[in-house]
């Protein structure tokens, strides 16, 4: 009788609390952070709990348990900020730094000792994922073969405007959700997404949403109309440039192969897949999940458990994957000189040095230094987590002297962009754009 009243008990208290909040719009966030959240969303909502409002918010990733207190006098402990987590960090005092921390059902706001957040905690940039680096693309419709080019912002909240060029004034917001080697294109002002009917004339339907899927489903989400491809014109993706880490929350803590401690997680030996996603997104703007270089390594062997990752995987993964994310593995070189005339040509680099991966991005000509993205910057090395650009004797010695580059580049056949049918289609899509306002 006891036990059936406690069990009961904590139903109806478990219901008081989720109406309490329906109520009160608190909004029960899960902490496991996405990858495509935006922290903005989070520190917006601690707010009114944050000691500096104008302290200019950074990122870090916890190598340990971080205790976690009420006050910046560090008296009262109210929790604990998980090993190998993500924190945002809105304030500091002589003694402690508040962040705004993961909880195991949402986030937590709370001072953690400042000593042994500089000795445990790596910066890095913890800001909103893009999954078009923003520039000048070619988006052409799967069923028809129709394409145009369009410059592409990103504006935050995953939304990104749509500017056709020579017509700046009509300017389109738009959400990009990607299924492996195409993306759906939803309008956020009806919240159609934009097709082609079979006479190849622009159209709009509402279809299912859905969220971005980097493998090749088994079935796709919608009908090859709604389907568009991109590539990117003109130019790299580094200006500005993002270094992705191997210890971002949003994949840290995910296996990387069969090892159950933390040599087995992705911030540990991620290395050479992730030097893969800086890569690409550095070519070509295309941001690619690392777990799909990942899991591909574990499933064909490339993964050495104890040393990291067999390269190998450079080029297989640019055979099964580089039609998907438009790039091609072009050659492996021993040569800096070689790599810099690479570079210069709109290619982008791997390099092999002592026990790790890092990513050659592009070589400025008139400092005559390299772009360089280590996804685990070390001080041997020495790297930071948002990018180095080095001298060439700085490439050549110490932590980042190369034993091995592998070159990548864009497919040699890209679509024929500058065809009569893309003239006249540019035409028919703005027509439809302004209508669509």
């Amino acid at each position: 009788m006891t036990k059936q009243y406690r069990k009961n008990k904590r139903r109806i208290c478990v219901v008081i609390c989720l109406v309490l909040c329906m109520i009160s719009g608190i909004k029960i966030q899960a902490a496991q952070p996405g990858y495509f959240d935006n922290p903005q969303t989070v520190y917006d909502e601690f707010a009114g709990k944050i000691y500096d409002r104008s302290f200019k918010k950074s990122y870090a990733f916890l190598k340990k348990k971080m205790n976690v207190f009420e006050t910046s006098s560090g008296s009262k402990k109210i929790g604990v900020a998980p090993r190998y987590s993500g924190v945002i960090v809105v304030s500091k005092t002589s003694d402690h730094v508040q962040v705004i921390y993961e909880k195991k059902k949402a986030y937590g706001i709370g001072w953690i000792d400042r000593d042994l957040y500089h000795k445990e905690a790596i910066p890095y940039n913890g800001n909103e994922k893009q999954l078009l680096g923003n520039g000048t693309y070619w988006i052409q419709n799967k069923a028809s073969g129709e394409g145009i080019r369009v410059q592409i912002i990103f504006l935050g909240n995953q939304k990104y405007q749509v500017s056709i060029l020579n017509q700046s004034k009509e300017d389109h917001t738009w959400k990009l959700i990607r299924e492996y080697d195409h993306f759906y294109i939803k309008n956020m002002k009806n919240e159609k997404y934009l097709s082609m009917d079979e006479n190849g004339t622009l159209t709009d339907g509402k279809i299912k949403d859905m969220n971005n899927c980097f493998t090749k489903p088994q079935k796709e989400a919608a009908q090859k109309s709604y389907q568009w491809q991109v590539m990117r014109l003109n130019n790299k993706n580094v200006y500005p440039y993002r270094d992705f880490m191997q210890f971002d929350p949003a994949w840290a803590r995910k296996d990387y192969g069969n090892v159950s401690d933390y040599s087995g997680k992705m911030a540990a030996a991620g290395c050479g897949v992730v030097a893969i996603t800086n890569a690409v997104y550095a070519l070509n703007g295309q941001f690619v999940d690392p777990m799909l270089f990942a899991d591909y390594a574990v499933e064909k062997h490339y993964r050495i458990i104890g040393a990291g990752t067999h390269d190998g995987i450079f080029k297989a993964a640019a055979k099964k994957f580089g039609d998907a994310y438009g790039f091609t593995y072009i050659k492996t070189t021993y040569s800096t000189s070689e790599v810099r005339e690479y570079l210069k040509k709109g290619c982008v680099a791997i390099s092999h040095v002592p026990g790790h991966y890092v990513t050659v991005a592009d070589f400025n000509p008139k400092t005559k230094k390299y772009l360089v993205l280590d996804s685990h910057p070390i001080k041997s090395r020495p790297t930071s987590s948002f990018g180095n650009w080095f001298k060439r004797e700085r490439l050549e010695r110490g932590g980042l002297t190369s034993s091995a580059y592998y070159i990548y580049g864009v497919p040699g056949q890209a679509w024929k962009y500058e065809s009569a049918k893309g003239i006249q289609f540019q035409k028919d899509l703005f027509t439809f754009m302004v209508y669509m306002r």
